[in-house]
């Protein structure tokens, strides 16, 4: 491209640059020789990119080599929300020098100084060799001796060091250079002032590539961009803290506060094939019922037969179109790594709806929900050891399943005159295992419930309260994925739902008790317990009522084996650990998230991505509430249910 097309082009560009972001509006263009600007919003930093100059390429295969390694390694800089990768063809430098200076120019009347921090590729050279092979992560920072830069530098330097790849913590050198950028190219920032535009060069020994080729391995490379995002993030807030004109809250505020383009399709894609199926539901068995009343015909002697919903599609053309999707397209190195999983959750579902009925669905389960823990374990023996057995709920006083629908209908109508997009349904029907089940936007109840009274509202916490109100309120926000489920989300739920239980002050004896014994089935099942060697487990040796024992041996047998029922014991034990900790319970109840995302969920809050949660439940205000969760926050489970007996 000639010299004065490229001017003109960069003219045209700063005028553009200088013009939204005075008005703080999002810019993403594309820059003369195949660079690209993102400016997320008005941030007093800069990553950048530079390629090597072309004509320092000597041949055509070598040639191939650098551009692998310069795609790699601008996507080191991607992950930020204010971002240049450009051309280090000389003909460009002058051009990137005055947009620098615009962008400077412009940000110094809103947030002061502007800090550039330049990234580039370590030589991967004969010296090196060790430490490639140990393929331990390692980093260079170059800065001028400005005192105003020695807080910044330390906390780069700090989160540098934090950086773990391989099981190795990172090496950071710190050299003194007055004019710090890529070597062997001209200053990107010599038309700025040096009192509004300061740099730092960041040198990254690129362990995410092999040295001989240039073939990157991905997930190394996603792994540090995560973690090298971070480190950059903290050395940028310690930057702002030497400007009056900046105030922030925490590091994670300076990530992007918009999902962009590409995240945006994958999160819907996902969510599309999420929707198009409901894993519970079809791993349901149809004839619960008439399973029962077989069974206590046979004086309970004769294991089920169970019968599922034939599957609507084809598991494997539905894991097409998922691994269809472009995950590696998305620059958001927090919501790749959460798309990913997803995936993958996914993936594990489908396989296991394949395989629902066989042995194979066993190990299925398995990888989707695990094993109890030993500490789980012990947990329910302890609460079936120090209570009373009840007798199974069925009372001629039961509520019946037309009044439990109406009561069910007055709780979505509170919610829905707050938020009118809480729409559920509810619909009563006799294929369902349990007396209320939820999915998606559906509220089933089971024709034959046999609720007792003052069971009924407990209930409707559980099922409205908390599993409606987390996928509505999930639907209120950008990201898809916060109503179609975290990887891993269940967990969290069900310990939030039998949470609201206790909250409201209806979390029974006998309630503690069924959850204890569904972990002490998966555990009789996973050991390899036929069906009626678990009912009997939880008959004979824990006195639980037969239809109690056959429900729980079911859920637990079903589809071939099933364990995730230990995960509503483990999810309460979790959460309450969790507040013991100090930790607020109001960011739960955004959508449906697992504990383990929780820090996820704060950072995008912070960066502005997501809001807090539109809905609160319905117990939130009542008197009682804030005295019952001081317990939660002070006594462990087994000492909250000596409270109840």
């Amino acid at each position: 491209m000639p010299a004065h097309s490229a001017d003109a082009d960069f003219d045209a560009l700063i005028a553009v640059v200088r013009d939204r972001l005075s008005r703080n509006i999002r810019i993403r263009r594309n820059l003369p020789g195949g660079g690209r600007l993102r400016l997320d919003r008005q941030l007093p930093f800069l990553c950048v990119y530079r390629t090597p100059p072309r004509d320092e390429v000597p041949d055509e295969g070598e040639a191939n080599k650098t551009l692998r390694r310069d795609r790699s390694a601008q996507e080191l800089v991607t992950t930020e929300g204010a971002y240049l990768f450009a051309s280090g063809d000389p003909q460009h430098a002058e051009g990137l020098s005055q947009l620098c200076a615009a962008i400077s120019d412009v940000l110094r009347d809103h947030l002061g100084a502007l800090l550039v921090l330049e990234i580039w590729s370590i030589d991967d050279s004969a010296a090196d060799a060790t430490s490639r092979t140990a393929l331990r992560p390692s980093f260079r920072i170059a800065a001028p001796a400005h005192e105003s830069l020695v807080g910044t530098i330390e906390a780069l330097a700090e989160g540098l060091r934090a950086i773990k790849l391989h099981g190795l913590r990172a090496d950071v050198d710190i050299v003194e250079d007055d004019q710090p950028g890529a070597p062997g190219l001209a200053s990107l920032t010599r038309a700025c002032g040096a009192e509004r535009c300061l740099t730092i060069g960041l040198g990254v020994r690129p362990v995410y590539r092999d040295a001989a080729t240039g073939e990157v391995y991905p997930l190394v490379l996603q792994s540090l961009r995560r973690q090298l995002a971070m480190a950059i993030r903290k050395g940028v807030f310690a930057f702002t803290g030497r400007e009056k004109t900046q105030s922030l809250a925490h590091y994670e505020a300076l990530g992007p506060s918009t999902i962009a383009k590409a995240a945006r399709v994958v999160d819907q894609q996902l969510c599309e094939i999420s929707q198009s199926f409901d894993f519970l539901l079809q791993v349901t068995p149809v004839n619960a019922e008439k399973a029962w009343e077989d069974f206590e015909a046979s004086n309970y002697a004769k294991a089920p037969t169970l019968h599922y919903r034939p599957l609507p599609y084809h598991p494997s053309l539905l894991k097409r179109q998922l691994y269809s999707i472009p995950i590696e397209h998305v620059e958001d190195a927090s919501l790749m790594q959460l798309f990913e999983q997803k995936q993958d959750e996914l993936d594990k579902q489908l396989d296991a709806l394949k395989h629902l009925g066989t042995r194979a669905f066993y190990y299925d389960s398995l990888h989707l929900y695990g094993s109890p823990d030993e500490d789980l374990v012990r947990l329910a023996d302890s609460i079936l050891d120090h209570t009373r057995a009840a007798a199974d709920d069925i009372h001629e006083n039961c509520v019946p399943a037309e009044k439990v629908a109406a009561a069910a209908r007055e709780h979505i109508d509170y919610y829905h005159q707050r938020l009118p997009d809480f729409q559920a349904s509810v619909q009563v029907c006799d294929t369902i295992a349990s007396a209320l089940m939820v999915a998606q936007d559906r509220l089933f109840i089971s024709e034959r419930s046999s609720i007792r009274p003052q069971r009924l509202e407990p209930l409707l916490h559980h099922e409205v309260g908390t599993h409606l109100l987390t996928y509505f309120n999930g639907r209120q926000q950008p990201l898809r994925q916060l109503y179609a489920g975290f990887p891993g989300y269940e967990a969290l739920q069900e310990g939030l739902a039998v949470l609201a239980e206790y909250l409201v002050g209806g979390l029974s004896v006998g309630r503690t008790r069924t959850l204890a014994a569904r972990v002490l089935a998966v555990r009789s099942m996973l050991r390899g317990g036929s069906f009626m060697e678990t009912f009997e487990l939880l008959h004979d040796e824990h006195h639980l009522g037969p239809r109690s024992a056959f429900m729980t041996a079911l859920r637990v047998h079903r589809g071939g084996g099933l364990s995730k029922d230990a995960i509503y014991l483990r999810g309460l034990r979790d959460l309450l650990t969790y507040l013991r900790e100090g930790h607020e319970l109001e960011p739960l109840y955004v959508g449906k998230i697992s504990l383990e995302e929780v820090r996820l969920v704060q950072e995008l809050r912070r960066r502005g991505v997501i809001q807090p949660p539109a809905l609160l439940p319905r117990f939130w205000d009542e008197p009682n509430y804030r005295a019952r969760l001081a317990n939660c926050r002070r006594l462990s489970l087994v000492e909250l249910l000596e409270q109840l007996l």
